[in-house]
């Protein structure tokens, strides 16, 4: 980050003169402290300006919540080698970035929002064609919520041959639709109909599980995770900010993320985490082992003790584990990962968990970390390699970024990427669904389907109600 200047003025003049040494486009952010602002009903106001072009994200304790409003700068790569394009134009626009005003909080300033796709070398589907193999925004306006403070960023663009008073103009103006103290969001309350429902025929995904069963049988392949799909048709358009209402209040303890991109939103309710930094400090976390909730506490009791005791289960969870540990190694001083799994309980499903905390080498940025993570056995397989090269030939659907890295990054390289699972694409007034499993070697087709079915239910059950 450029610049000890103070005043506004000053850093658009230094911004654009920098530009015009070095034909490069810069950046300048000024950075406000605010009386507290709801995030949902900032996205929901955004809405009216910058419908397509919003982003939300929330950690899964709530501390930290993102919304961004408008695109300031874009990284869009249909390439294979999505992290590296992505880490160098993330690089190149940070280095020419100044800010001006509060500093210091991680997840304000300039920022990328965005995520990847599940497998850069899958050809892409219709649906997904947008969002390519990476997509981030630096948004215009971001709402930074952090441990309760509230701060705005405001982010513009400053070329060679800009007019400084008319790039300070342009810092200096707000929108009255996101911030007039008169609006109050309200909620839609018109009930949906769900008009149909399509799922892949479950003999057909059946058998695809039992020729992955046969593949790990035969192979020295360990494990391979499969994926399908639900299409929801409901009577009208499904409403976003409403959603992630709803998400917000039935699945707590998840990073909750939504992520636009024209008339299309990647949205879900996610229990893992892929990686965070902060500094040098890295935690990760290994999710990998499922089981039901139950309807009373003795059945969810015993659900549980079944999960912490079941061999597939564990021996999955086990994979995840090891191929953490072996990828974090070569990129860490120091990690610190427990010997046993604990249950992760979400609303309508419980995992087998392991977090993971360490020590990153000072030259390891957090695109690096999210690279060499991705995917890990829980969403691909093992070995990485082979299992992503059949689920590219064998799995027919494309997943896009379903089962991908969903994060953030600010200019310090702080942020956090988690696993895009627990989600959905709106499009319009339908809704595709996603599930995933593990197979293993002794895996049952039938099981493996009925798990699937109830990884659906968090993001189902919040299409359910009645004001979407």
């Amino acid at each position: 980050m450029i610049g000890n200047v103070t005043s506004l003025s000053e850093t658009v003049h230094a911004a654009i003169d920098h530009a015009r040494r070095s034909h490069q486009s810069c950046v300048v952010s000024k950075i406000e402290e605010l009386n507290r602002i709801l995030p949902l009903d900032f996205y929901q106001r955004a809405g009216r300006l910058y419908s397509g072009q919003r982003c939300y994200w929330s950690d899964s304790s709530g501390e930290l919540q993102l919304v961004g409003a408008g695109i300031t700068a874009m990284i869009s790569t249909q390439q294979e080698d999505a992290a590296v394009q992505v880490r160098q134009a993330q690089a190149r626009l940070f280095r020419n970035a100044y800010t001006l005003g509060t500093q210091r909080v991680a997840g304000t300033g300039p920022i990328f929002l965005g995520g990847f796709s599940f497998d850069s070398k899958k050809e892409r589907a219709e649906m997904w064609q947008n969002f390519g193999s990476a997509y981030f925004i630096l948004p215009e306006f971001l709402l930074t919520v952090h441990h309760g403070r509230c701060y705005l960023t405001h982010t513009i663009l400053c070329r060679p041959n800009d007019d400084v008073a008319e790039r300070v103009g342009a810092l200096e103006a707000q929108p009255h639709e996101l911030f007039n103290n008169v609006f109050h969001a309200e909620p839609d309350t018109h009930d949906q109909q769900l008009l149909d429902q399509n799922d892949q025929d479950q003999d057909t995904w059946c058998r695809l599980v039992a020729e992955a069963v046969q593949t790990l049988q035969e192979t020295p392949m360990k494990k391979i995770v499969l994926a399908r799909a639900r299409s929801l048709i409901y009577q009208r358009k499904l409403s976003r900010h409403a959603l992630l209402r709803v998400l917000s209040e039935q699945q707590k303890g998840t990073c909750i993320f939504c992520l636009e991109k024209g008339s299309a939103a990647f949205i879900g309710a996610t229990p893992e985490r892929l990686i965070k930094k902060s500094g040098r400090s890295i935690e990760s976390a290994c999710l990998a082992g499922s089981a039901a909730r139950g309807k009373t506490q003795q059945e969810d009791d015993e659900f549980g003790k079944w999960l912490l005791n079941d061999g597939k289960n564990l021996k999955e969870h086990q994979y995840v584990v090891e191929s953490v540990r072996d990828a974090l190694n070569a990129l860490c001083t120091s990690l610190s990962i427990p010997k046993q799994p604990v249950l992760m309980k979400n609303k309508n499903i419980q995992h087998l968990y392991t977090p993971v905390k360490g020590r990153c080498k000072s030259a390891t940025s957090l695109i690096d970390l999210v690279a060499r993570l991705h995917p890990t056995p829980a969403l691909g397989g093992l070995p990485k390699k082979d299992a992503m090269a059949w689920i590219r030939t064998h799995e027919a659907m494309d997943r896009g970024f379903y089962a991908s890295p969903i994060g953030w990054v600010d200019s310090g390289d702080h942020g956090e990427f988690d696993v895009g699972i627990r989600a959905a694409l709106l499009r319009g007034n339908e809704a595709v669904l996603f599930a995933g499993c593990g197979v293993l070697a002794d895996s049952d087709p039938i099981q493996e389907y009925q798990e699937t079915d109830v990884k659906f239910q968090p993001m189902q059950h919040a299409l359910m109600r009645g004001t979407l």
